[in-house]
């Protein structure tokens, strides 16, 4: 149960018997009050009240040190913005002093230094995220060290907290720790407040960000409001950047004496003590952040149905031959949107493109580089008509050099996708012009037996089958080079 306060008249008598030189316990006897009530107000009423902005000088001087620190210039500097914690660190250098001491002379002299304001969150109504330096993975075939960063976020009623590691603040591994950390709540709270990393913010504004279009998208999906905060003001995300220090300072040294070399082990260690974490008991509320979570739990929006797939975003120039770049790959779109940037959409597993909103292609991605995607209705229809005329061609040419020829080119035409192997089959019959026939006939029949329908196979085929002849060549005569060795040399 709480003290109960002090009149003013006790505390007067308290300042006048100090005034008079009285002990602390000399005053508790005279006025018969206990001694742990006169130290209570002993050190508040050592001076004056001040007027808010004026500085008074100390009345005692606890450690010798204090008249040697020149407080207005402190004063003025902390409300410039310099961090309190680095002008300490310039005084200690001359005078030996705890930093606590240092922060109550400055109180005591300087009262017109900002305040702090406790917020308070109702249950289900913010949730807020932020990244700090993880810890380094080690390669262990090349010995690298191999940077992490930590997710972190917070539900500001309970401070309940859930953390990963990733690789880096990209916007595909910054959604992906969303979708992880809403699973992790069972729910989602009204908003949601980031810094204002690329990820998440594509231009800062105090009043009118813009938010990043992925983002966006997730945010749609799971029916929560995007609030940054503002630009170099961690206070609008305090609960946060105070939960990453002191989550920090608990795992960090406890697993100071380990090696991780995969972000899976990492993450499987962090969540083991995650569990922990929000299992001890918080300082100010004196509960654990798991049984106050209890209480907000069942204030969260409830998850969607549906898993949230999560997509990147970019938007990219339509290039003459009717594809864009996404990526390492390139897909095809309308001919008639040439020159234009278009908005694309990409998956793990399908790329989408849309114009004004419209979706105006669909691909499965690629999954090797420098890949061209291609559906041939993208092209004009001039250009359709050719790459038909030249699969016509490439048939009928084939067919007069032999049959085995034939069947190899008909079966890399055949499928939804013929044009993916026409540069092939050119290749092929290409060789037709360096080899005889019946060489060509004999590697396309072991190309067909072993199914293995390669150039190199072709070319490998004929140099190592014995009795296969090359085209007849006219030689080649050279005449006298006094340059050269020898004389009227034929080459063959």
């Amino acid at each position: 149960m709480a003290a109960k306060a002090l009149d003013m008249k006790l505390i007067a008598d308290i300042r006048r018997l100090k005034l008079l030189g009285f002990t602390k316990r000399r005053t508790s006897r005279t006025l018969g009050i206990h001694r742990d009530t006169v130290t209570h107000y002993w050190d508040d009423i050592e001076v004056a009240t001040p007027i808010i902005g004026m500085l008074l000088p100390a009345q005692t001087d606890p450690g010798g040190w204090v008249n040697a620190i020149d407080w207005p210039v402190v004063r003025d500097e902390v409300l410039g913005g310099v961090p309190l914690s680095v002008i300490f660190e310039e005084q200690i250098e001359k005078i030996p002093v705890t930093y606590s001491a240092f922060w109550k002379q400055l109180q005591r002299r300087a009262p017109c230094l900002a305040a702090t304001m406790v917020r308070i969150f109702a249950p289900g109504s913010r949730t807020e995220i932020d990244y700090c330096d993880g810890i380094e993975l080690v390669n262990i075939e090349t010995g690298e060290l191999i940077r992490t960063e930590l997710f972190v976020g917070v539900l500001c009623c309970s401070r309940y907290a859930f953390a990963e590691f990733t690789l880096s603040q990209k916007s595909e591994d910054f959604l992906i720790s969303h979708v992880r950390m809403l699973e992790f709540f069972g729910g989602v709270t009204q908003v949601v407040s980031p810094d204002n990393l690329k990820s998440a913010v594509t231009k800062a504004h105090r009043y009118d960000p813009i938010i990043n279009p992925a983002y966006t998208r997730l945010a749609g999906h799971y029916s929560f409001a995007v609030v940054p905060a503002r630009v170099r003001t961690p206070r609008d995300k305090a609960i946060v950047e105070r939960t990453i220090q002191i989550f920090q300072r608990w795992f960090f040294f406890k697993v100071r004496h380990r090696s991780f070399t995969s972000l899976v082990e990492l993450n499987i260690c962090l969540r083991e003590h995650l569990v922990l974490f929000n299992q001890k008991k918080h300082r100010i509320f004196g509960k654990t952040r798991a049984e106050m979570f209890e209480n907000e739990k069942s204030h969260l929006i409830d998850l969607p149905q549906s898993a949230y797939e999560v997509a990147t975003y970019a938007k990219a120039l339509l290039s003459r031959d009717c594809h864009l770049q996404f990526k390492e790959n390139y897909y095809s779109a309308p001919n008639g949107l040439r020159g234009l940037n278009l908005d694309v959409w990409g998956t793990a597993t399908v790329v989408e493109i849309y114009h004004k909103a419209e979706r105006v292609a669909f691909h499965a991605r690629g999954k090797a580089n420098a890949k061209f995607v291609t559906d041939t209705s993208h092209y004009p229809p001039q250009h359709q008509a050719y790459q038909e005329e030249d699969v016509v061609r490439v048939r009928e040419r084939a067919a007069k050099i032999g049959v085995e020829t034939s069947a190899l080119v008909l079966g890399l035409l055949a499928g939804p996708h013929p044009l993916q192997n026409w540069r092939r089959c050119q290749g092929i019959l290409a060789l037709a012009h360096r080899y005889s026939v019946p060489a060509l006939e004999g590697a396309a029949a072991a190309a067909n037996r072993f199914n293995q329908k390669t150039i190199h196979y072709l070319e490998r085929v004929i140099k190592r089958g014995g009795g296969i002849l090359r085209k007849e060549e006219t030689p080649i005569v050279r005449g006298h080079n006094p340059h050269l060795r020898g004389v009227d040399e034929i080459l063959h």
